[in-house]
């Protein structure tokens, strides 16, 4: 029997509470990751997995991209999602599910971004599946969490139980999956973050 994810036990308020400026200070580093990807890839279509309440959305161009899917396991924060970019319509499609039971057409996306969710899942699947999603030419930015630093410790338990189920990506050995599945590195860059943390984002390509 496979574990439950435990982002769905989450609510919304303690999520953006601890990665907010009072918290992790995070939620304004990957929206700027995800709009420089943006802004590089120029996607048609766009798949964002583990999109939570939506930051990043907010850089998406509708005169540019056709169609947004957005997944991720916790109901709550994809009813904000909707609240939040109720004018992009039908553009913004909102699934909730786990990744490695979200099903989609074989290339049916030219920009794939998953930030700070390989954490949670087995990462040799998800980069299989992210290869089969990602139709040729289109790119597959990752973003996840360097080893170091001392942010402030979870106010409450469910974002404890968050940080007792993480487990850091090597960006070393992550590579080698995306390399594994034909797909080829393009860029990387290390962000520093507040409290001594940093993020590590990688752009991968067919």
């Amino acid at each position: 029997m496979s574990t439950p994810n435990p982002w769905t036990v989450v609510p919304a308020a303690d999520y953006e509470a601890h990665m907010g400026p009072a918290g992790a200070d995070q939620l304004a580093p990957l929206s700027q990751l995800f709009q420089e990807v943006y802004l590089a890839a120029q996607p048609d279509r766009i798949l964002v997995v583990g999109c939570a309440t939506g930051n990043g959305i907010e850089h998406v161009d509708p005169s540019i991209t056709k169609r947004v899917v957005a997944v991720d396991v916790n109901l709550q924060y994809l009813g904000i999602a909707r609240q939040r970019f109720f004018h992009l319509g039908p553009t913004l499609e909102l699934y909730c599910s786990d990744v490695d039971k979200f099903r989609q057409p074989p290339a049916s996306f030219d920009l794939i971004h998953a930030a700070l969710v390989l954490e949670y899942l087995q990462p040799d699947a998800a980069v299989r599946r992210f290869a089969e999603w990602l139709a040729p030419g289109g790119s597959c930015s990752v973003v996840v969490q360097l080893p170091g630093g001392s942010a402030p410790a979870p106010a409450n338990r469910a974002m404890q139980i968050i940080s007792k189920a993480m487990h850091l990506v090597d960006p070393a050995e992550l590579v080698k999956l995306f390399e594994a599945q034909g797909m080829a590195k393009r860029r990387e860059k290390t962000v520093a973050l507040r409290h001594g943390k940093s993020f590590w984002a990688g752009v991968f390509g067919k």
